[in-house]
């Protein structure tokens, strides 16, 4: 199967024929635009930015594609959302540049894999598609924010991985066939989806079986500051009182940002097809220890060594920064054969299906 066969219309899950500007949907007919040769498939608008508003976006930075390198557009990225504090752009740029260093305690949480296709669901400006795009497995990254699948393009170009894939969707319906990827990676995605459960159930349905999901989110319950917003004790507010708490503090948005505790995360998963999954709390990467003044450095060691024992590792879960998720998929088995003592079944019939 080529690899473009992974993908198909997000709204009947036909075919789609492939085309320079335009792509068609061979069952319903839909028509979708693309941009540097990401395609459009959302079925939804972001809650931070309309799809209208980012695709104008996204052209603004096409006019600088050519003439600035990956960090000149990613500085032109931020140069156009004055919104975001000074404060935060600093610390968002570092962690951005930084990404590509997070991908092998990833890839370490996510376990052995096979060579089959993987799938970065929400994958930003590129990091974790950096890292592995040479590894020899088909790498895809999907997100909602073509503004953003410029800058990863850019990044991925100059890596000379231009044969990484890039799609514009959403989470929540997710435009590829069944059963196509070998691993799906979320890192820093599921708190900004608009419906979790949803999202963990197209995952469900895009790994093969036996494949893994494996998820990074930051503790709703930490101890440490919203790593978002950088605000003290959001977490433990009711979920109502967050956003406005927010707005009043830093005077940005929060309204789309879910964080779950441990508890919240047991019982999304219970309730997921996965019907489960291991969550624990990672270390704090050396990637972003760099970056720490001495002290804040100094606690981060003490803290990485506490979460390497059970007890420690019992409280981070609990109050501590960061999850680690992974789920599995079962592996299905076969139709059982008919026994011989079955009676015959008419043609055009089916068999009736069993509870069991």
């Amino acid at each position: 199967m080529d690899e473009l066969d992974l993908l198909v219309c997000p709204h009947c899950r036909s075919e789609l024929i492939s085309g320079d500007l335009i792509w068609r949907c061979s069952g319903c007919g839909t028509s979708f635009r693309s941009l540097r040769g990401v395609v459009d498939l959302r079925t939804g608008d972001d809650v931070y930015l309309a799809n209208r508003d980012d695709w104008s976006f996204a052209l603004r930075l096409d006019d600088d594609f050519e003439r600035l390198d990956f960090r000149g557009l990613l500085d032109r990225y931020f140069d156009l959302a004055p919104e975001i504090p000074a404060e935060l752009r600093r610390r968002q740029i570092t962690h951005l540049l930084t990404s590509a260093e997070r991908a092998g305690g990833w890839l370490d949480a996510l376990g052995s894999r096979s060579g089959g296709p993987i799938l970065d669901l929400g994958c930003g400006t590129g990091g974790f598609l950096a890292a592995i795009g040479s590894d020899g497995a088909p790498a895809w990254g999907l997100d909602i924010a073509m503004r953003w699948l410029l800058v990863a393009r850019k990044r991925l170009d100059e890596a000379g991985l231009g044969h990484v894939r890039l799609v514009c969707g959403c989470a929540e319906r997710l435009p590829f066939r069944d059963r196509g990827f070998a691993s799906i990676v979320a890192g820093d995605v599921i708190e900004h989806v608009g419906d979790q459960a949803a999202t963990l159930a197209e995952g469900h349905r895009a790994l093969a079986p036996g494949g893994r999901l494996f998820l990074a989110a930051p503790n709703r319950f930490s101890l440490a500051s919203e790593p978002h917003v950088q605000v003290w004790g959001v977490g433990f507010l009711p979920r109502r009182w967050m956003a406005a708490y927010v707005r009043k503090v830093r005077n940005v948005d929060f309204r789309a940002i879910r964080t779950l505790g441990l508890g919240e995360w047991r019982r999304l998963l219970a309730r997921s097809p996965f019907g489960g999954g291991t969550i624990s709390a990672p270390g704090l990467p050396q990637a972003d220890l760099v970056h720490f003044r001495p002290f804040k450095r100094g606690l981060a060691r003490i803290y990485n060594a506490a979460v390497a024992t059970r007890t420690g590792q019992w409280a981070a879960r609990r109050v501590g920064p960061l999850h680690h998720v992974v789920c599995e998929k079962g592996t299905e088995m076969a139709p059982a054969p008919v026994p011989r003592s079955s009676p015959a079944i008419r043609p055009g019939s089916r068999p009736s299906a069993s509870r069991g």
